[in-house]
């Protein structure tokens, strides 16, 4: 079997850029599967309040939701296609996105959110995504800024929703 070589023509800011990428992506999976990993405590209560709007299984529901509309237009873009990111106040988007997965169960929303999870893991690498957007209006991100903001976004909910669970074990 040949070693491949390292090829000294490559900029090294391209390969630290893929390294870069290899570690927030590595961020956000490992953030993806620890909430999963909350949601699936036995005796969690799901209908604990997690802030004034939410309560655990509303939150889960919102994690979900931006992250599908990541991975979406993650695809979209990979396709050459226009990217469809939400429209909207962030609080329009935040309670739109909690009001359509409402009704699915938590097993759903895990199962939607570890999908999600293996687009963005199939796209993240793709050189010609170059900006993707978060929200209009709003702000747009090069790849490694959004992988980085999703995963900060992703762990503060976790210990968000980690913090009310053992309040209200005490």
């Amino acid at each position: 079997m040949k070693q491949k070589s390292f090829d000294t023509r490559n900029a090294p800011s391209e390969c630290e850029s893929d390294l870069e990428i290899r570690f927030a992506l590595h961020n956000v999976r490992c953030a993806v599967e620890d909430i999963i990993h909350l949601f699936r405590i036995p005796g969690l209560d799901l209908s604990l309040a997690v802030n004034h709007r939410w309560d655990m299984k509303d939150m889960l529901a919102h994690l979900v939701a931006w992250h599908e509309s990541f991975a979406k237009n993650l695809v979209l873009l990979a396709n050459m296609e226009p990217p469809d990111p939400p429209r909207g106040s962030l609080r329009d988007v935040n309670r739109e996105g909690v009001l359509r997965l409402r009704d699915q169960s938590p097993d759903q929303l895990i199962r939607r959110f570890r999908k999600a999870q293996k687009l963005v893991e199939m796209h993240a690498f793709d050189k010609h995504i170059s900006i993707i957007p978060y929200r209009k209006p709003g702000t747009s991100y090069t790849r490694l800024q959004h992988l980085d903001v999703v995963a900060h976004h992703i762990r503060g909910h976790f210990w968000e929703i980690l913090s009310k669970s053992l309040d209200n074990t005490r």
